[in-house]
């Protein structure tokens, strides 16, 4: 198949023949997003694919706008599904995947590592300095070629045509270009492909964001949880008071991650008083690795898309802590009496049971009336049986 031709003009892809229908999805949302394709577009090179019959694919790199207006771009993972830019697309998990016997439900893991390590979720810059042996450095087209035929082997089964990777008839086509394609296409699918597991969006918390504490301590920790990076750190504390790590350093937003712990650290002598520190960091509002479902999928198939670089949005949180004096110890003073000497001062008799309250009523008293009574009665039944017997 020499000529190029995509489907449905959309820039999708085209495969010919038996090319396995597969799929991918990944990681689901905390908001549910819904988008359209755009026009805009990244073209790879076409490239050539083996599965059960030879086929061609043209790799593309989309623009997809949410509702919000903000820009996404995505690559497709339905081979031989049309694309659609009528048709909105809805966020959706990974387990809903609409095509159940998609070989991406057991390669979802590794189609996320692609999206991560591929372009552009690794800069063209990071990806040219990979020990690959590339052709006078590694361009853009060669770059979404090998990111989207990568995804397209855990999605739908094919293999890059290893003896002519990409159609000698098209436009763009050079012998470097073929070599540079497969390099970073093999390294993608290969054994330094781990996977990456669903990820949560937009996290950031400190945990708790309130403590109390005493001077001359610390007053923590402070549990510190993102899935983003660190972009802004303030404190506001009293002179002497630092807030450091579980290490003892001293907190700023170059060592403070994701786990990290944080202590208010206040000397003694400090006077009663709070603290507090905000931190911001960056999280994607659309994770790297997430799937739109076209709506109505079931009655209007339309091709599957998965997110490979998404806009950020700043997260922010706060936590404080107050101090004061240490409280007074109440432990009793224990003095030692040498032995034979008489104590200094006769140890006070605790008063019968230690859970009751002392009344000032001996209880001998109720005991000898009750005694009393109980005689009585005996000596009444002895009287009244002798009555009965005479």
């Amino acid at each position: 198949m020499g000529k190029r031709f995509t489907l449905a003009r959309a820039g999708a892809v085209m495969a010919v023949a038996a090319v396995t229908a597969s799929v991918a999805a990944l990681p689901a949302a905390a908001d549910t997003a819904r988008g359209r394709l755009q026009d805009g577009n990244a073209p790879g090179l076409i490239v050539n694919l083996k599965n059960n019959k030879d086929a061609q694919g043209i790799p593309l790199l989309r623009d997809f706008e949410l509702a919000d207006g903000s820009t996404l771009r995505v690559y497709c993972v339905e081979i031989t599904v049309d694309a659609s830019k009528d048709v909105d697309m809805v966020e959706s998990g990974w387990d809903k995947y609409p095509v159940a016997d998609s070989p991406f439900h057991k390669n979802r893991d590794k189609i996320n590592w692609v999206l991560h390590h591929g372009f552009p979720g690794t800069s063209l810059e990071s990806l040219g300095k990979l020990p690959l042996n590339f052709d006078d450095g590694l361009a853009q087209n060669e770059a979404v070629s090998a990111t989207q035929t990568a995804i397209w082997h855990f999605s739908d089964g094919v293999d890059l045509d290893r003896d002519q990777p990409i159609d000698v008839n098209d436009d763009e086509y050079d012998p470097g270009s073929a070599k540079d394609v497969l390099a970073l296409y093999d390294y993608l699918v290969g054994d330094k492909n781990t996977g990456i597991a669903e990820q949560v969006i937009g996290d950031l918390k400190i945990s708790p964001d309130t403590q109390e504490g005493s001077i001359g301590g610390q007053v923590g920790p402070f549990k510190v949880t993102t899935n983003g990076t660190v972009t802004g750190f303030k404190a506001d504390l009293p002179e002497g008071v630092e807030l450091t790590t579980a290490e003892g350093k001293v907190a700023d937003k170059a060592v403070v991650g994701n786990d990290t712990e944080l202590f208010f650290k206040v000397p003694a002598g400090a006077t009663p008083g709070s603290g507090s520190f905000e931190l911001t960091a960056d999280s994607p509002a659309v994770e790297t690795g997430r799937l739109f479902v076209g709506e109505g999928y079931d009655k209007n198939p339309v091709q599957s898309l998965i997110v490979a670089s998404s806009e950020t949005k700043p997260l922010t949180a706060t936590a404080k802590a107050t101090w004061g004096v240490p409280p007074v110890s109440t432990t009793p003073v224990t003095t030692t009496v040498a032995a034979g000497a008489p104590s200094a001062t006769p140890v006070p008799q605790g008063s019968p049971g230690a859970d009751l309250a002392d009344t000032g009523a001996s209880i001998l008293v109720p005991a000898l009336i009750g005694l009393g009574l109980v005689g009585a009665g005996a000596g009444a039944l002895i009287h009244q049986r002798r009555r009965k017997a005479a």
